[in-house]
């Protein structure tokens, strides 16, 4: 599996910041998982997974992904990059949407691909926990030789991330 050689420096850049209290900045590790569909290409898709690190400071955050997506006639691997903004910053017992969109690796099998993505989602405290679901499109910027239906896809996502900071 190879990065792009340009997006390393971003997913680092994004993801090395420390938190620290005072300021409002809390880190957070999260999972999740739902289905993925393959829009306009005849087929559904199967199910995906995700894990990622991410800082957040007031309404704007960042996160670094590594997704696993099932598609039909192979398995596509995404590290991506992405800023989220909390559209309306509430206070822990209140449900907060936000944005969120980035770019980033997209592999199968030997080939690697540039790609973007850009969606929508909500999120609420658990006590430690913020419970999250989020629906977004991913859009890889060419084809793939092999499953040609995979440079299009939208991963319904429900997870839960661990908060540290605040």
């Amino acid at each position: 599996m190879r990065l792009s050689p340009s997006v390393i420096p971003v997913l680092l850049a994004l993801c090395v910041a420390a938190p620290q209290a005072a300021d409002c900045q809390v880190l957070a590790a999260a999972a999740a998982m739902g289905p993925a569909f393959l829009p306009g290409s005849g087929t559904l898709g199967d199910w995906h997974g995700m894990i990622s690190i991410g800082v957040q400071r007031k309404a704007i955050g960042a996160r670094m992904e590594a997704m696993y997506t099932g598609v039909p006639g192979a398995d596509l691997l995404a590290l991506t990059g992405n800023v989220l903004w909390v559209i309306r910053p509430g206070v822990v017992a209140e449900v907060e949407p936000y944005v969120i969109g980035g770019a980033g690796s997209y592999v199968k099998f030997s080939e690697t691909r540039f790609g973007l993505n850009a969606g929508a989602g909500v999120r609420r405290q658990a006590g430690p926990l913020r419970l999250f679901a989020e629906v977004r499109y991913h859009r890889v910027t060419s084809r793939f030789d092999e499953a040609r239906d995979a440079d299009t896809f939208v991963p319904v996502s429900v997870g839960v991330a661990l908060w540290h900071g605040r």
